[in-house]
């Protein structure tokens, strides 16, 4: 089979029940379908994963495997172009850090870290190999609102995304209810405090999304089940709210926590998960404002849908339903966006974080 006709996927799992790495399977992109996931590296609780701009290398949270290593860590793999396997460069480890969120810049040259645990982020020079170098600056949040009182109760961060321009980093401030914008000082690999603002209180920001504009940005709030566009032409490093719409049914009156935030791959529509609904809830953007319309929600097929991811080509999109064990393929409506299940799913122990590859 020919490699623009299929492409590697990677997923992150908890391994605590079973799961034993990093995950990979391939997804035909003509029929959809997917093949059972091999272990493609042992590795301890590797919750979040994210490649480099290149698809070069991948990199995970997780626990060493190391138990005289105090502190979680952050690894670094590099990806065979041909196979997908994963090798070993190396790994880092924080003091009092255990990341829930990680990404790289688009040159390569850094790794960001959240850590929701400890309401700390990190930054990790990377070198051209992939290689990740010790910690460059620790940030340490100290504001907890306690407007929702078991969550919020101490500081607690959720990720760390550079903005469309990769001059400033945007960080979700969970228990601020803030999103706090850097100025990034690529020379020293430090950032910069330029601006907060604040979301709704009790809202708990928890994922962010930047379109390639530069003009908005889009963030899932995990505790009030919105997601909050916000415009940014005046000034880069502020965000000014344009808009708040809900990620639920008006009727619904369960628990729910939000979860992910992606664009489709034409970036004419956004999507969000919701835990508790176990649904993914789409929207058009208005092409001149920025500004979304809710087009529908449509159900997971499973239980607590951590993640999802779509694929370059924009046709497939893969959820991770944490909590019953499955992978679910949905196939994206080009007209109007819609995740349409195609019935098909693969079985994993609490998949994580989701990582589609592009097409070589």
């Amino acid at each position: 089979m020919h490699s623009h006709d299929s492409v590697f996927v990677y997923i992150g799992t908890e391994t605590t029940r079973g799961s034993r790495g990093i995950y990979q399977c391939s997804l035909d992109l003509h029929t959809g379908a997917l093949t059972d996931p091999t272990l493609a590296v042992e590795t301890g609780s590797p919750g979040f994963i994210c490649t480099d701009s290149k698809q070069q290398f991948l990199y995970c949270t997780g626990k060493p495997s190391n138990p005289e290593l105090p502190y979680h860590t952050v690894t670094s793999f590099s990806i065979d172009s041909k196979s997908g396997a994963l090798s070993l460069i190396n790994a880092q480890t924080a003091e009092d850090m255990a990341c829930c969120h990680i990404n790289t810049t688009q040159d390569g040259t850094l790794l960001l870290a959240a850590d929701y645990g400890h309401g700390k982020a990190a930054l990790f020079p990377l070198d051209s190999k992939g290689r990740m170098g010790s910690v460059s600056q620790v940030l340490k949040f100290e504001q907890a609102n306690t407007v929702v009182p078991d969550r919020q109760e101490v500081p607690h961060v959720h990720s760390i995304n550079p903005d469309a321009s990769q001059r400033n980093v945007l960080i979700c401030d969970f228990s601020a209810d803030a999103i706090r914008c850097y100025a990034l000082e690529k020379d020293t690999h430090q950032l910069l405090l330029r601006s907060n603002t604040t979301v709704e209180p009790g809202a708990g920001p928890r994922h962010l999304i930047c379109h390639p504009n530069r003009q908005w940005s889009y963030v899932i709030n995990e505790l009030n089940g919105t997601i909050a566009a916000f415009d940014m032409t005046d000034a880069p490093d502020s965000l000014s709210r344009m808009q708040v719409v809900s990620t639920l049914p008006p009727d619904f009156t369960g628990n729910n926590t939000t979860a992910e935030i992606a664009f489709s791959a034409d970036h004419r529509f956004l999507y969000g998960s919701n835990r508790g609904h176990d649904s993914i809830a789409h929207y058009r953007i208005d092409p001149e404002k920025g500004t979304l319309s809710l087009q529908g929600i449509v159900s997971t097929e499973g239980e607590h849908p951590r993640n999802f991811a779509i694929d370059a080509s924009g046709r497939f999109m893969l959820v991770s339903n944490r909590d019953s064990d499955t992978v679910t393929l949905f196939r994206l409506d080009p007209e109007t966006g819609a995740p349409v299940f195609t019935g098909h799913q693969i079985a994993l122990s609490m998949p994580m974080r989701i990582e589609i590859m592009r097409p070589q």
